[in-house]
């Protein structure tokens, strides 16, 4: 069971609200009331058509030792109109970071993010994905651990220490994105340990002239689990133990940005789920067109090739994909932005569907519009249990 995944009374959220920094603590929050919209009816008659939620991240930092060291606490609560299960609280982040010279050491709860490419962080493997807040695995669980850095020149080694295991929490039946299937809260764990597991990365980055890279090992826990199918067709969460070996490089060449993720992935032998080791790579580039219409907006073309040795497009999400969108960048004072774009598995014409835009309005508010689709979903592929899941989220966010 997922420990912090517990329901927040409404006292601690108007804390959060109304009580003021200390001294010498810097506090930004945000406050979203969020809709989401079906736009068809649905083959699973528990499905609603319509709902709302709120979300509340509350940012704290507090420095001392002239900034060298910095205190950090993040928490997050979301509620929902409807799916009981997707209401949640969660500690984002919470440590100590600590820079000293060239080194620089965190203890605590915090967030890492590794990557380049736009539609699938591919080598991004330390904090768990918070499926409640979103398919798209943007959103991530707070992860404990202990990160030691030493920078060079051009370069930064950071070794991580990670006690503890985040489930992944998988949203209710009928809540528009979830499967189809009822997923079990006792997940099976590969290590004798379970959650307890104590996993262990490491990433060597930097830059050279125009070229941006990081390569990074991961040993431990997979934050995607696989599934074993119960004698009563409930799905059991599976985590079996990985070795991955990620690299991540980004060349900048005046208006272009090439881009490229690629990871191999070896399991353990005595594995219970049927899962076998594998690579995988995703690349392509984005083009920058500015001062399009007179200078009204810079427009982005971005194209990014997805490929999987597992083949499998019934369990594999990205095995042979083609994604290309459009990134609008307006020359604003709100910071309008849209990002249109598409996925197409090459291997039955599937295409999935997404459009992103968000512009600020007043001077601490945004509001945003996300909108997700199928078109043509081919029965043997892993999206077609979401084809009844089209939908429009319109949000509203508050700053403070």
């Amino acid at each position: 069971m997922e420990t912090w995944s517990i329901r927040i009374p409404c006292c601690v959220i108007m804390t959060l609200l109304v009580g003021g920094p200390a001294a010498g603590m810097e506090m930004r929050s945000t406050l979203d009331f969020e809709t989401r919209i079906l736009l068809q009816d649905s083959d699973h008659t528990e499905q609603f058509e319509r709902h709302y939620a709120i979300g509340l991240e509350a940012g704290f930092n507090h420095s001392v030792n002239n900034g060298d060291t910095i205190f950090t606490f993040v928490p997050f609560a979301r509620w929902d109109s409807e799916d009981e299960e997707r209401e949640h609280f969660d500690i984002r982040e919470l440590n100590i970071n600590h820079a000293s010279g060239d080194w620089e050491t965190l203890v605590g709860i915090g967030k890492v993010f590794w990557g380049v490419v736009e539609s699938n962080h591919l080598v991004n493997i330390i904090n768990q994905t918070d499926f409640l807040e979103g398919v798209d695995g943007e959103d991530k669980l707070g992860q404990p651990m202990l990160r030691l850095s030493r920078s060079f020149d051009q370069s930064v080694l950071t070794a991580f220490i990670l006690p503890g295991f985040r489930e992944r929490q998988f949203l209710s039946v009928g809540t528009p994105g979830a499967l189809p299937f009822r997923v079990s809260n006792n997940p099976v764990y590969q290590s004798g340990s379970g959650d307890d597991h104590t996993d262990y990365a490491i990433r060597y980055s930097g830059y050279h002239e125009l070229i941006d890279y990081g390569v990074s090992w991961f040993n431990g826990t997979s934050r995607g689990p696989g599934f074993i199918v119960s004698g009563t067709g409930e799905l059991i969460p599976y985590y079996p133990q990985i070795n991955q070996l990620g690299i991540d490089i980004q060349v900048t060449s005046d208006a272009w940005l090439w881009k490229l993720e690629a990871l191999r992935q070896n399991f353990n032998s005595n594995s219970q789920a049927p899962v076998d080791d594998f690579t995988a790579w995703v690349g392509g580039f984005e083009y920058s067109i500015y001062g399009m219409a007179s200078g009204l907006f810079d427009l982005g073309l971005l194209a990014e090739y997805h490929h999987d040795s597992r083949g499998d497009r019934q369990s594999v999400p990205f095995q042979n994909d083609l994604f290309t969108g459009l990134r609008f960048g307006f020359n604003d004072t709100e910071s309008s932005q849209i990002l249109v774009g598409g996925l197409v598995d090459l291997d039955d014409d599937t295409v999935n569907f997404r459009l992103e835009a968000n512009r600020r309005i007043f001077t601490d508010a945004r509001i945003s519009l996300e909108a997700q689709g199928g078109s043509n979903v081919d029965p043997g592929n892993i999206g077609f249990s979401l084809k009844d899941s089209d939908f429009v989220l319109l949000s509203l966010e508050l700053y403070f």
